[in-house]
C-alpha cells in the first residue's frame, strides 16, 4: 500500500512539471452499487442480490498534457453497499449493508472536442466504515438487528472506471462511470469470490 502512494505522489508530480494547464474542480455523484459473486454457491448470492443507491463527493485536478489528453486526480467521500432480500411464504429476509470508503481514481482523459471526453481510469478506495442491518419478517413482526460488519471487509478496494464527460462553456459538468471492482471485497477465505461494481452519473464544476 506503502509503494502505491509513493507512486501516486511522484506520478502526479511529474504529470504538474509536464502540465500545460492545470484546472481544479469538485464533483457529486449518483451511485447505484451491488456485490456480484463468482465460483461456488454464485448463482444462490447473485439471485438475491438486489443493489443499493449510494453517492459519492470529491474534489479533483485536471492535468492537460496536451490539446486531447488530461489526467486527473480525485479525492472522493462515497458510500456503497447492497441489499439482499428473499422471501418464503410468511418468511422475508433483508439485509442491508452500507459501507463507506475514503476513494483515490486517478481518470485518464481524451477530449473529443472542447467538449467531450472519453474517461477511463483506476481507483483504489481505503474503508472507512461498513454496516450491516438485518431485517427478518415472520408472520406480519419484523425484527431489526444493526451490526458493524468493517472487520469483515478488507481494508481496501482496487478498480477501474470507464466513462464520458460533457462539459459547459460555463464550467458545468456532466458524466457517466461504470466502475468494475477488480479486488475481493471480504476477508478470509470465502466460498464465493465478492466484488462490487457501480453505475455513477455525476455533475460537477471547474473552479477555473
Amino acid at each position: 500500500m506503502k509503494k502505491t502512494l509513493l507512486f501516486t505522489i511522484l506520478f502526479l508530480g511529474m504529470m504538474t512539471l509536464q502540465a500545460q494547464d492545470i484546472h481544479f474542480g469538485a464533483r457529486a455523484a449518483g451511485n447505484f452499487t451491488n456485490f456480484t459473486a463468482s465460483g461456488d454457491d454464485a448463482s444462490d448470492f447473485n439471485d438475491i442480490s438486489k443493489g443499493k443507491t449510494n453517492f459519492e463527493l470529491g474534489f479533483f485536478a485536471e492535468f492537460m498534457v496536451s490539446d486531447n489528453f488530461a489526467i486527473a486526480p480525485e479525492l472522493n467521500y462515497a458510500t456503497s453497499g447492497n441489499v439482499w432480500e428473499d422471501k418464503d411464504g410468511d418468511f422475508k429476509f433483508k439485509s442491508t449493508i452500507s459501507t463507506s470508503y475514503i476513494q483515490l481514481p486517478i481518470m485518464f482523459k481524451y477530449y473529443v472536442n472542447e467538449n467531450i471526453s472519453l474517461n477511463f481510469g483506476t481507483q483504489i478506495g481505503f474503508l472507512s466504515s461498513a454496516q450491516s442491518t438485518t431485517e427478518v419478517t415472520y408472520n406480519g413482526e419484523t425484527e431489526t438487528d444493526v451490526n458493524d460488519v468493517k472487520e469483515n471487509f478488507n481494508s481496501n478496494e482496487s478498480g477501474i472506471n470507464l466513462g464520458g464527460s460533457y462539459k459547459m462553456e460555463n464550467g458545468l459538468f456532466f458524466d457517466f462511470r461504470y466502475f468494475i471492482g477488480t479486488s475481493e471485497l471480504l476477508t478470509g477465505t470465502t466460498d464465493s469470490n465478492i466484488k462490487s461494481s457501480a453505475i455513477k452519473f455525476g455533475v460537477g464544476y471547474f473552479f477555473n
